[in-house]
């Protein structure tokens, strides 16, 4: 770890820039902010002990918030190799990563439902409240073996698909309720998407994954800055990855 020193007003993190390092905030504070259509939306002021732009510890995307001293700030910054390095001897000093973490996957659940109630989703969604169960078919051979040949009844919700690893690392960073086993070059991310219900509509939420997802026709995530695709009631389809995926699912409402 090194030792950095931040003015107040300084931009440590900027959204949008790709960084594969973590802060410790040592003294001071900071804002997490992060760019709508609408509005400059503040997420979070973290004060001392507390972390941020853990995801860069993980994954090579760009930042999804910026980051700004509120105050003089001075930060341990961690490298995504010195992490990886002190996953196998110092348990104590990484738990406090992984908490915050998880907190941050929580604080972003909550604020997703906080925009959704804001600001509703448009859609042609059932509007039948009494159906509250989704099945999910494979359409094409690589779909239907990961199902067994069988149809997928899904009465949890959000309901999370991603990537299955082998990899001893990757566990404590997916959180899924379905794996699918995927070779390189991947068309599934570790966190692909996740099969969301919000008051009578059933939707699709790209978590962030590195091709998108294509529902109905229409691509989410990926290079497009749209995440949420609404499902119709009846046969909906979806790709996950790109247009010559072989992870292609009919979803029924």
């Amino acid at each position: 770890m090194k030792e950095m020193q931040y003015n107040s007003g300084e931009i440590i993190i900027k959204e949008g820039t790709i960084g594969d390092s973590a802060f410790i905030l040592k003294q001071g504070s900071v804002e997490v902010r992060k760019k709508t259509k609408v509005e400059d939306l503040l997420l979070a002021t973290l004060v001392a002990q507390e972390i941020f732009g853990e995801m860069g510890l993980i994954e090579d995307k760009p930042r999804s918030a910026t980051v700004i001293a509120k105050s003089p700030v001075i930060v341990d910054e961690i490298s995504r190799e010195d992490f990886m390095g002190l996953l196998d001897d110092k348990k104590s000093f990484i738990i406090p990563i992984l908490r915050a973490f998880f907190e941050r996957l929580r604080q972003t659940n909550d604020l997703v439902v906080q925009l959704e109630n804001k600001i509703g989703i448009s859609g042609t969604a059932a509007e039948d409240t009494s159906v509250k169960v989704v099945r999910i078919s494979g359409m094409t051979d690589k779909a239907i073996e990961i199902l067994n040949n069988k149809e997928l009844i899904i009465k949890k919700f959000p309901f999370k698909i991603g990537r299955e690893s082998a990899h001893r690392y990757d566990a404590i960073f997916v959180d899924n309720d379905m794996f699918i086993e995927d070779e390189m070059p991947y068309n599934v991310s570790k966190n692909h998407l996740s099969i969301n219900l919000h008051g009578n509509q059933f939707y699709v939420l790209d978590r962030g994954s590195s091709l998108g997802t294509i529902v109905n026709g229409k691509n989410i995530g990926g290079n497009i800055s749209d995440y949420k695709a609404v499902l119709n009631k009846g046969k909906n389809t979806m790709i996950i990855g790109s247009e010559t995926s072989p992870y292609q699912f009919k979803i029924t409402l």
